[in-house]
């Protein structure tokens, strides 16, 4: 008999869990697995992981008591019709639920992933469903890379740091990490001297959220600026009609 795996899940958790875990999934197709969002059902959470190869975001909400273990991993798609159909404005749905069941595949078949979002308890709740193959393929072992030793506390602050460069796009992203209006992100910075560097580790302080975003070295001019000016580009010549 195929493994199923049920879960009853809060809207409002799911939703914000979802949003920030998509926030790194890959846009393109070319690699279906990068392009969707891994559920790992473990422990006491249920982990929603995303990576496009240059950052992993990781968010966590409360595993339903009595769900089953494993994974599963669901393409962008679906994960988008469940932000775009699950509303909970407290005064019209205020114990809405989302219930996602996955259906174990074949080795020739991918499974299948249900999910339905309840309005309500009422027997005559409405309830929004939608139906889709889950992603065929190995989603890569990135949660690993979350188990890296942080950096000591006793390291001298005066040390000296090497410049890295950040994409402004995945820091935007990141707001999609806190869980409450005016959490704080921690930062951990790469260890600095170190000829390849790690990733850059990004937490909210309620845990139920983190991020690996990777760094890069910065080695044109832009590594030279210490404040002060910066220098003009200069202007582009412009061709003449002939």
């Amino acid at each position: 008999m195929a493994k199923k795996i049920t879960l009853l899940l809060d809207a409002g958790q799911l939703r914000w869990a979802l949003r920030g875990a998509l926030a790194a999934a890959a846009s393109d197709d070319i690699t279906p697995v990068l392009c969707g969002v891994n559920w790992v059902i473990e422990g006491k959470h249920v982990h929603l992981v995303a990576t496009d190869r240059y950052r992993v975001h990781e968010t966590l909400v409360p595993r339903p008591k009595g769900a089953g273990t494993g994974e599963f991993l669901m393409d962008r798609r679906q994960a988008a019709w469940i932000l775009a159909n699950a509303h909970r404005p407290a005064r019209h749905f205020p114990e809405q639920q989302i219930r996602v069941s996955w259906t174990e595949g074949t080795p020739t078949k991918a499974g299948r992933i249900a999910v339905e979002v309840i309005a309500s308890e009422a027997d005559d709740a409405p309830v929004f469903r939608y139906e889709a193959d889950a992603v065929r393929g190995k989603f890569p072992p990135v949660r690993r890379l979350f188990k890296a030793p942080a950096r000591e506390e006793t390291e001298v602050a005066a040390e000296a740091v090497d410049i890295i460069g950040l994409d402004p796009k995945f820091i935007a992203s990141m707001q999609h990490l806190v869980g409450y209006r005016g959490e704080p992100l921690v930062f951990t910075m790469p260890k600095p001297g170190e000829k390849k560097l790690s990733p850059m580790r990004v937490s909210n302080v309620g845990g139920t959220a983190r991020a690996l975003l990777q760094p890069n070295l910065l080695i044109n001019g832009a590594a030279e600026w210490q404040g002060g000016e910066l220098a003009e580009p200069a202007p582009v010549a412009k061709a003449s009609a002939a």
